[in-house]
């Protein structure tokens, strides 16, 4: 029998993933024509079903990058590369050597830049795969780590083999990143390692990566999501979803959080300064809530919260939490819209919870 290599599988996949950083210059195909699919009457092969008895996947996994986790079998290994980590049964499947056995699986990443979207890059990936008469089911909807992600089953033999393999092509969007997972094993094997690599894509998690942000001059810290943007203005920083924020566009979606630190005047609170601000913000068609107590940066403060209208129809809710440091009053402004509000709502408070104040 002729073996063949997992590494020929990854080659292409990184390939595809090249092209696509250089965006595609026209449309991309449709899943209809788009490889050699043998003859009519080939049956598509169906969804992994279910195993009767899950096997534990001991081995857990985080990309400290991207925030990527993933668990797998704690006898199998990986290794990271550029915007891709491979898991294996054995470490000869990563390392190139020819694939007699066993299975593996390739997590890989690409930007959706432009109109570029999931779909677009599964189909592109596929389209890069060296397979004859490769056979394909119809895409299938999969969640992916709790979003709304794709799948497709393959099955068919690496160009100039005649080995056949069996796997799947999943992918998901998160953060405006495509994410991909690739599975293989030989088809003779599928029994055995279909499960595992099902188990492994039922695992994966998305979990927020967080930046800090320190300012000597105002004397805190505050961390931020992966992915979010700030920009400082005199004595205040806004930390926002999208440079559209800042520009003062019309608020439709995303989230953002206002800092300001100014010194207190003789006698001062940092309560007055509070109700300052309030004072000036427009009093039509806002409901408040009650203030209450909240711990920021281990100091005593307060923090309350408001719905309005931003612009003319756009509902939004708002957070507003204030405390004193070293004579200085800290106001923190959270907003989203308010239909968001259950996606932003605990990111801000997250932000609020890791105030720290340098120097203490």
């Amino acid at each position: 029998m002729n073996r063949t290599s997992f590494a020929t599988l990854t080659a292409f996949v990184a390939l595809a993933m090249i092209l696509l950083a250089c965006k595609l210059p026209v449309p991309l195909p449709t899943l209809t024509g788009l490889l050699p699919m043998g003859s009519p009457d080939a049956p598509v092969p169906s969804p992994v079903p279910p195993t009767p008895t899950p096997v534990v996947l001991a081995g857990n996994y985080t990309n400290a990058a991207t925030g990527v986790f993933v668990s797998y079998p704690e006898e199998w290994a990986y290794e990271e590369f550029v915007e891709q980590v491979v898991f294996a049964s054995s470490a000869r499947i990563i390392s190139g050597a020819e694939l007699e056995s066993g299975a593996a699986m390739m997590l890989s990443r690409t930007e959706l830049t432009g109109s570029l979207t999931i779909e677009d890059l599964v189909e592109t990936t596929l389209q890069e795969l060296s397979f004859d008469k490769i056979k394909t089911s119809d895409l299938k909807h999969r969640t992916i780590g709790g979003s709304d992600g794709i799948l497709v089953t393959l099955q068919g033999s690496p160009t100039g083999g005649d080995v056949s393999m069996r796997g799947f092509l999943a992918g998901v969007e998160h953060d405006g990143w495509g994410h991909l997972f690739l599975a293989a094993s030989i088809l003779d094997e599928w029994s055995q390692h279909g499960p595992v690599l099902e188990q492994m894509l039922s695992s994966v998690e998305f979990q927020r990566i967080e930046r800090t942000y320190t300012s000597p001059t105002w004397g805190f810290s505050i961390t931020y999501p992966e992915g979010w943007i700030f920009e400082e203005q005199g004595e205040q920083v806004i930390f926002a979803t999208s440079e559209q924020i800042f520009t003062g566009s019309e608020f439709e979606t995303g989230a953002a959080m206002l800092v300001i630190g100014d010194e207190l005047g003789d006698g001062q609170t940092f309560e007055e300064m509070l109700e300052m601000v309030l004072a000036e913000l427009s009093s039509e068609d806002i409901a408040t809530g009650g203030r209450e107590p909240l711990g920021i940066g281990g100091r005593d403060g307060i923090i309350f919260s408001f719905e309005g209208t931003a612009g003319e129809d756009v509902r939004v809710k708002v957070v507003l939490a204030a405390v004193e440091h070293d004579r200085r009053g800290y106001l923190f402004v959270g907003f989203s819209v308010l239909d968001e509000w259950c996606d932003y709502g605990p990111v801000l408070q997250t932000m609020l919870d890791s105030v720290h104040f340098v120097g203490e």
